[in-house]
């Protein structure tokens, strides 16, 4: 028992070291690629301060795994450098009694995260993305910094694509701009450049196009297009309000449910699926019934032949579709286990190699930890993608990741076990 109070003692400070660098590095990502969209919006700070905490869910759920791989990496090597490892073998204690302790909480520490990304990161999720689309509609240009190539349609009466957007991330190109302001034909705009722009005092949107033409077709003789050439032209997109306004939605995506959600969904999906398959059978054997009624009848019903290919079409799309889904949140189910999982994988791998690197530095161990890591996000964002289009299994995918470094680990620490009896069969 004192044994095993005092290896858990020394992985609580690099524990926490790991926790709060990677923290940090993720904050600082987030800055440099999200909130540097929305600061000087005039988003009220607390707002901002509110989006920054619903963010940290998906960052906990990554750097607990980190950070019991680098705790355990400079635990175990400097338990290893000072000789406390031999000196433990000397009193007879053997290595599974030093790993014991480790392993139960790692265990612990992955149900622990198991709970956390099951109930408390998907709300997390979903609150973040309703609170970005608030801050969306309270201030339009946030919507275009990532919109390159789609159409915006947020906007009453207007579309707009765009192909990208300049270093500063403000100036759009090669602007297209389709008004619907009640002809049967929409308005066609299109500018070598736009801007969206928010002016403070009338708590309005605009968009300012430059270097463009606007097209229109003739009320009178719709074979007739009118064009005019502009420099400069402002389109007014909408009222932003005084206040942003909170909304409330009931859809989730895969990312926002938890595993109880996803696998009724899944049951759903799989039902439907069902009965657009049956639908299939029962329509193609109508479509058979049809060629034979025709091939004896003189009268064709070209119509009715076409009505039911189209139906089978739509039904062969809704099960590929329905399909895909359930095949995405299988892996999104499979992810909530595996990631929680990672902390006892990392715990095989992290003792061995602590023993053998036996070193001091934090950096040893940040540096071993990213390295592992990252191969272990390699295999999991890649297995993710691949079960995705259905190349593999979501469970396979999701799971070979641990499975590799389980592996790695078990070797790592037989070699270590092995090493130390022969060393200790020599008599050194």
């Amino acid at each position: 028992m004192v044994l095993s109070r005092y290896v858990l003692r020394e992985h609580i400070a690099p524990f926490m070291f790991g926790f709060a660098v990677i923290i940090f590095l993720l904050v600082v990502d987030m800055i440099l690629t999200t909130l540097d969209q929305i600061l000087g919006k005039g988003i009220p700070v607390p707002v901002v301060l509110e989006l920054f905490f619903l963010n940290l869910a998906w960052m906990v759920a990554l750097a607990v795994p980190m950070a019991v791989l680098v705790s355990t990496l400079m635990a175990f090597g400097r338990l290893s450098s000072d000789g406390e490892i031999t000196a433990m073998r000397a009193l007879g204690v053997s290595l599974f009694q030093v790993i014991r302790p480790v392993l139960i909480a790692g265990c612990l520490l992955a149900f622990c995260m198991l709970w956390f990304n099951d109930r408390v990161l998907p709300e997390f999720n979903h609150r973040a993305r309703l609170l970005m689309m608030d801050i969306t509609r309270k201030r339009p240009s946030v919507a275009f910094s990532d919109l390159a190539g789609v159409v915006v349609d947020d906007f009453p009466n207007y579309r707009i694509l765009f192909d990208r957007v300049d270093k500063s991330g403000r100036m759009m190109q090669n602007v297209r701009v389709y008004h619907f302001d009640g002809d049967p034909y929409p308005v066609n705009i299109v500018a070598d450049s736009g801007q969206v722009i928010f002016d403070a005092a009338l708590e309005h949107a605009f968009l300012n196009l430059f270097e463009g033409a606007l097209l229109r077709i003739d009320k009178q003789d719709p074979t007739l297009q009118i064009k005019s050439q502009f420099e400069w032209a402002q389109l007014q997109l909408g009222d932003a309000g005084k206040q942003m306004s909170r909304s409330s939605s009931t859809y989730r995506n895969d990312r926002e449910m938890g595993i109880a959600m996803m696998q009724a969904r899944i049951e759903t999906n799989e039902k439907e699926i069902g009965q657009s398959i049956g639908d299939i059978s029962s329509r193609t054997s109508m479509l058979f019934d049809t060629l034979l009624l025709q091939h004896n009848t003189a009268e064709a019903d070209i119509s009715a032949f076409r009505a039911l290919i189209g139906r089978v079409q739509a039904n062969t799309r809704i099960v590929g579709h329905k399909a895909q889904e359930a095949n995405r949140l299988r892996v999104e189910v499979h992810k909530k286990f595996s990631i929680p999982a990672a902390c006892i994988a990392f715990v095989l791998v992290g003792v061995p190699l602590g023993i053998r690197v036996r070193g001091r530095s934090p950096a040893i161990g940040a540096s071993l930890s990213i390295g592992f890591f990252l191969m272990w996000w390699i295999f999991l964002i890649g297995g993710e993608k691949l079960a995705d289009r259905g190349v593999i299994v979501p469970w396979l995918a999701m799971w070979a990741p641990n499975l590799v470094t389980m592996l790695i680990g078990g070797w790592m620490t037989g070699r270590v076990i092995l090493e130390r009896h022969v060393l200790r069969s020599q008599g050194l």
